[in-house]
């Protein structure tokens, strides 16, 4: 498929989940389908943009070192990972 469309507006039914970290965390969102969207590793300092059908399941092993979580742009309730026990936390977005 061609990759000529660079605008940052999702398709239709498609989210933008956006983390950003302040240490290495490794990062899992899996979308609707329950299949991976991303999986891997994010360096400290780093942004990392997913883009996916929600609803999402979020997994972020270093939680201490989450800076900042948005769903399109919206900010995300730090309640929503701060209960999580030890320093992985699992949540579903939205």
């Amino acid at each position: 498929g061609t990759a000529a469309a660079t605008t940052a507006a999702p398709a239709a039914g498609e989210a933008i989940v956006a983390l950003r970290v302040t240490q290495d965390s490794w990062f899992s969102v899996r979308g609707k389908d329950g299949k991976e969207v991303f999986s891997g590793l994010v360096h400290a300092g780093d942004t990392k943009e997913v883009t996916g059908a929600a609803p999402f399941k979020v997994t972020i092993g270093n939680r201490a070192g989450l800076e900042s979580l948005t769903l399109d742009g919206q900010p995300v309730d730090p309640s929503k990972y701060s209960a999580a026990k030890g320093n992985v936390a699992r949540f579903a977005l939205p």
